[in-house]
């Protein structure tokens, strides 16, 4: 009588680890490219002059600083660093982990050109935060912008 108890609890153990183990072992696939979601500009709107801007592609970053500009008052975009060749890791509840390589733009070099970089984020709808660094971006600008002025292109 306990015997057929004991087999069907040691079942029902095997089963539910055997699940565990399936969940953990998606969570930990890298998928190439970025998260459909996160594919647009997202701006920082930091105080005074402490402004950024990060754009994400299907697998290329850039982001930098905005720049004022005196004459009209509205900031401008400065030449953007980023990664490419980005995969992505989905760790759950809206959470990622990125990673690429670092690039920077023509006449340029970051410090660490081409090394991996990895980073772990949480997106909502109008929201992106960053475990570290500049940590809250919004889809909008609360602040003048436009393009790069002439003479700085």
């Amino acid at each position: 009588m306990k015997k057929p108890i004991f087999l069907l609890s040691l079942a029902a153990i095997t089963l539910g680890l055997g699940a565990t183990s399936l969940t953990s072992a998606q969570a930990a696939t890298w998928h190439r490219g970025t998260p459909k979601a996160l594919r647009r500009t997202w701006i920082y709107n930091g105080h005074g002059d402490n402004k950024a801007y990060i754009t994400y592609g299907k697998s290329i970053s850039t982001g930098n600083l905005f720049a004022l500009d005196e004459a009209s008052h509205h900031y401008y975009r400065l030449p953007g660093y980023g990664l490419k060749k980005l995969k992505y890791q989905s760790l759950g509840h809206h959470v990622y982990r990125l990673s690429g390589i670092q690039y920077s733009p023509k006449d340029s070099q970051v410090q660490f050109d081409g090394q991996r970089l990895s980073y772990k984020l949480k997106l909502t709808k109008n929201h992106l935060h960053f475990y570290k660094g500049y940590r809250n971006y919004d889809r909008h600008a609360k602040f003048a912008t436009m393009k790069t002025p002439k003479g700085l292109e």
